[in-house]
């Protein structure tokens, strides 16, 4: 399932990504389409050429092509993640391996050589882990750990769920 988060959403499409699931954010084609904001045409024609499925608050773009879209309500990333598990029936379980960078949506490779990224990390993350995941994206180069932050999420995402 690949998706094509609107420009109101740039929070949610970093942890759909982080759950590994493909994710473009709208502003993320600015560049590809030279216009910001990306019209909603564009958009559109995207997610049709590329199989996306678009993921919006706003109501008259969801209704223009409403069988290949998700519109959420309300406010809040866990509240729309619970959406989108209800509605798509997702599962949001985290595994390093199959996460994809927040930043820029590439797939991750396991870092072989933890000193090779010393100095893209804190000295303290880098003392307490051992192993760690990097963009494949020459441009981006983010790395990605499993931190407390993973575990937060996780927690945050079961009490929405438990709200329901």
């Amino acid at each position: 399932m690949k998706f094509l988060v609107d420009a109101m959403l740039g929070k949610l499409s970093r942890f759909l990504r982080i759950f590994g699931f493909d994710a473009i954010y709208a502003n993320d084609l600015i560049d590809y389409y030279h216009a910001d904001p990306v019209p909603d045409e564009k958009l559109k024609q995207y997610a049709e050429k590329y199989d996306r499925i678009v993921i919006t608050k706003d109501l008259p773009f969801y209704q223009k092509m409403r069988d290949k879209a998700i519109f959420l309500e309300g406010k809040g990333v866990y509240n729309y993640l619970n959406q989108l598990k209800i509605k798509l029936k997702l599962n949001y379980n985290f595994d390093i391996e199959k996460a994809r960078c927040s930043i820029c949506n590439t797939i991750l490779k396991k870092v072989e050589n933890k000193n090779s990224i010393k100095k893209l990390v804190k000295p303290e993350t880098f003392k307490n882990y051992t192993e760690f995941y990097q963009c494949n994206n020459p441009s981006c180069n983010k790395v990605f750990w499993y931190g407390p932050h993973i575990i937060d999420i996780n927690k945050k995402i079961k009490n929405e769920a438990d709200i329901q």
